[in-house]
């Protein structure tokens, strides 16, 4: 469905009294998965993506072995399941760390993420991004530069590497999805330029369309905002560690790892190391368009919501659609990050112990309704005036929205102009994530001879969160 961001290029005209919202996932108490194996039993990290593919939910998670130091987490595990919440770990078989039976995929990267290709042959239905360092046992896959680099699959279990040379000259953090309406990847990964003196975490994009993978651009940029909202939080400064995104219509949803320091500032790579991550968003209205904060840029997902994430949430690729709801798969620490290292970058071991002994990822799930990220509201009236893209043949609208007890949406349909009214609907009362309008005979009319329109939604104590025009069948 199209979200209804402030900024969306269809509103034609707003008026009355309108609020704009920006609502909150909630975290679910218990995590879903934990370590539990040699293989991460220090930790399950959903440095990662889950796919709802062939009926079932799959899951490719870091994972940290026993024995992890600080050194780059590059075991990539995987992980099945039949509802999303009770998972299993297969017994693959592919990478031998002398511990017996596991389930590790061939990927081994820091930071793995999966989408499927729709347009690929068999052999590159699935798609993957991640970083590879030479130096970190395990993951050279041949190669003998660092950098975040491409892989293929045809059945996200056996990987191989499309090239040996970095497709982007830097290293840690890369997400990247699928986006369905756009027909192309999007890939969002960290750089690491120095910004007022320090080095700051910032994400640049790509695409991956046609086959190819673009070059990196700038899109998401922590601005000294970005500092005043951690200062409120008790901290000195922030950025931003990563990002999930979600495709909304032409649009795409940016959950941005928000990252806020604690001082003091380490001499190590003079960046600030240690603080709690938490999840805000972002939107991109179209391709190309630039990235948008939401007023006030509150947290869509905080670390203090419980007790297992409150040193930092981290969160997969993307959400993932079970029923009227999207879940968004995080990683909660009880530890803040950095923990246990020092102002040098070195790894204290009294620390790190602590860390192995009270455990140090798992993965849960951040629950909000399917596409209600963003709203308008009338309180206590309010209009919202949508100039939409009309498809060639007839069509349904769809509403996403949601009505106080006393409230209600009208919605009325107009010509291009906003002048000659074809039709005012019932009254839309209650809760519904995809409600189809009822149009009258006027109406109905209208669409069937097609041309442009105006869509009005009038709205009493009541907000709509997202629309979609689906020609019907």
């Amino acid at each position: 469905m199209e979200v209804l961001f402030e900024t969306h290029p269809a509103i034609f005209w707003v008026g009355g009294r309108l609020e704009v919202e920006q609502h909150q996932a909630r975290i679910d108490p218990e995590p879903v998965l934990i370590g539990d194996t040699p293989v991460d039993g220090s930790g399950v990290s959903i440095y990662g993506t889950v796919l709802h593919d062939g009926g079932i939910f799959r899951m490719w998670y870091q994972a940290a072995p026993k024995n992890w130091g600080e050194a780059n987490m590059v075991m990539v595990g995987y992980a099945e399941s039949d509802d999303g919440i009770n998972w299993r770990k297969p017994e693959l078989n592919l990478v031998d760390l002398g511990t017996g039976p596991n389930n590790l995929c061939d990927l081994s990267v820091h930071s793995p993420s999966i989408f499927i290709d729709p347009d690929a042959p068999a052999s590159h239905r699935y798609r993957a991004t991640g970083c590879v360092d030479p130096e970190v046992e395990g993951s050279d896959h041949g190669v003998e530069k660092r950098g975040y680099y491409t892989f293929h699959s045809a059945d996200g279990l056996h990987w191989e590497i499309d090239t040996k040379t970095p497709q982007w000259d830097e290293v840690d953090v890369i997400t990247s999805i699928y986006h369905p309406q756009n027909k192309r990847g999007m890939v969002a990964m960290k750089y690491n330029p120095i910004i007022r003196g320090f080095m700051h975490r910032v994400i640049h994009t790509a695409e991956f369309k046609d086959g190819e993978w673009s070059k990196a651009v700038p899109a998401l940029i922590p601005d000294q905002f970005d500092d005043v909202v951690a200062q409120s939080r008790g901290f000195s400064t922030g950025d931003y560690y990563g990002t999930a995104m979600l495709p909304a219509g032409k649009g795409t949803v940016a959950m941005i790892w928000q990252f806020r320091h604690r001082l003091p500032r380490g001499a190590y790579r003079a960046s600030s190391l240690f603080g709690v991550v938490d999840i805000s968003l972002a939107y991109q209205t179209e391709p190309g368009a630039c990235w948008q904060h939401q007023d006030g840029r509150p947290d869509f997902v905080s670390a203090s919501d419980t007790e297992w994430t409150k040193g930092g949430i981290y969160s997969a690729s993307t959400p993932v659609e079970v029923g009227d709801e999207h879940w968004l798969y995080v990683t909660g620490s009880q530890f803040e990050h950095a923990y246990s290292i020092n102002e040098e970058g070195k790894t204290d071991a009294v620390l790190l112990k602590e860390r192995h002994e009270k455990g140090n990822y798992k993965i849960g799930i951040a629950r909000f309704p399917k596409f209600r990220l963003f709203g308008f509201r009338g309180n206590p009236e309010g209009t919202v005036c949508l100039k939409p893209e009309i498809p060639d043949a007839p069509w349904d609208l769809l509403l996403n929205y949601k009505c106080d007890k006393d409230g209600y949406v009208n919605v009325g349909l107009f010509d291009e102009a906003g002048e000659k009214k074809f039709s005012q609907t019932i009254r839309l009362e209650g809760d519904a994530a995809a409600e189809t309008v009822q149009w009258d005979e006027g109406a109905k009319a209208a669409i069937e001879k097609g041309g442009k329109f105006c869509i009005k939604i009038d709205l009493r104590h009541a907000t709509v969160f997202a629309y979609e025009l689906r020609p019907k069948k």
